[in-house]
């Protein structure tokens, strides 16, 4: 698989072990994780077989689905995360649409920035839909 790197600002040290952990999840990236969630959400017609290709975090599209998973997340919730990035992510095309799977940094009520995992699926008609948004634990070494 492709490296996918992270860019966001923040102090150096923290933006290390932050763009570290948001590429080592990418890179234990288990598409089998993303059927059961669409599986769980109904969502069973979008799985297909078929790479994920990485995306480029920079992207202002990729940010705005970023920021659209987090809004979306807080509405269903009504949780009060603020947006800070997106820091990694892969794409797959499925028919009539594109699934994401988003890595987001975002900060929590306290102020903390932490990193979450999104699923975000994007119709052909620019129509978009939260599938899954679960914070990320630092992977065991």
């Amino acid at each position: 698989m492709a490296t996918v790197v992270a860019n966001f600002p923040m102090p150096v040290t923290a933006k290390c072990q932050k763009k570290e952990l948001a590429n080592n999840y990418i890179k234990q990236f288990q598409s089998a994780e993303v059927d059961a969630i669409l599986k769980q959400a109904g969502e069973s017609k979008l799985i297909v077989p078929g790479g994920w290709i990485p995306v480029n975090p920079l992207d202002p599209h990729i940010q705005e689905l970023g920021r659209f998973a987090v809004n979306e997340h807080n509405r269903q919730t009504r949780d009060k995360l603020v947006f800070v990035a997106v820091v990694a992510g892969l794409k797959k095309p499925v028919e009539l649409a594109t699934l994401y799977w988003l890595i987001i940094e975002a900060k929590d009520r306290n102020g903390n920035q932490n990193i979450y995992k999104a699923l975000v699926q994007e119709t052909d008609l620019e129509m978009k839909k939260l599938l899954y948004f679960e914070e990320v634990a630092p992977p065991v070494n």
